[in-house]
């Protein structure tokens, strides 16, 4: 949930590589990607087997949705929330439409979180869906290379410093590839990789998005096992 890359293909129109670095207790393990039929809807996603819901996933309504923990800066956890926010991922994968969701939709009682979403049904759009507890607020993001990083996990000089790494990353490679943005999401330099005990990266999670045909990449590094899930 807690490192995420964006990058448009510009040889395809409405395509793109999305990276995923899920940073969690070592005690939630995760089922790889599957598909699911919900409420009429495809959903492709990896399942938290402890709360059954997921931070990451596409669905037939032509969507990828993504979570991160916590909204515009870190906050003091409750003992107890009334709902899982996997559940919210799953649910904004579903809608129609998905502004009108994120307006309408209870958070009352729900961790902060960040959503980041791509629509590509006619055009590449780009959105930043913060709830930090309070009130809800939207971001446009542009359709350009993007990273992001939860503030739950990393303070606002960590989150530039990996900034800083994905820019120089994307200067380094002219015609860059997912293979390259995969390596990239596997260093340990910038922090890419965390190990504080019990909160680790545990899982890395890739969807290519081309005109023809979109993947969801998923590996578990405890066991490096790595599965390839082709989203219809």
């Amino acid at each position: 949930m807690c490192t995420l890359t964006f990058f448009p293909l510009k040889a395809e129109e409405n395509s793109f590589v999305f990276t995923s670095n899920r940073d969690e207790s070592i005690h939630r393990p995760t089922l790889a990607p599957q598909h699911y039929l919900e409420d009429k809807v495809d959903l492709y996603y990896p399942k938290d087997k402890t709360a059954g819901g997921t931070w990451v996933g596409l669905s037939s309504q032509q969507r990828l949705v993504c979570l991160m923990n916590g909204g515009f800066e870190s906050h003091q956890r409750k003992s107890t929330y009334t709902m899982s926010r996997g559940v919210v991922v799953k649910e904004a994968l579903k809608t129609n439409d998905l502004q009108e969701f994120f307006d309408s939709f209870n958070l009352e009682g729900v961790e902060p979180f960040t959503l980041i979403s791509m629509e590509y049904k006619e055009k590449l759009q780009l959105w930043r869906w913060v709830w930090d507890g309070k009130e809800k607020h939207l971001f446009a993001e542009e359709v350009k290379p993007q990273i992001w990083s939860a503030a739950m996990t990393y303070n606002p000089l960590q989150r530039k410093e990996r900034e800083q790494h994905w820019k120089e990353f994307l200067k380094k490679h002219q015609h860059i590839t997912e293979k390259e943005i995969w390596s990239f999401h596997h260093q340990k330099k910038g922090d890419l990789i965390i190990d504080r005990g019990e909160l680790k990266t545990t899982s890395v999670t890739q969807a290519v998005v081309k005109t023809y045909k979109k993947t969801l990449q998923f590996e578990e590094l405890s066991t490096k096992e790595i599965s390839l899930l082709e989203v219809k």
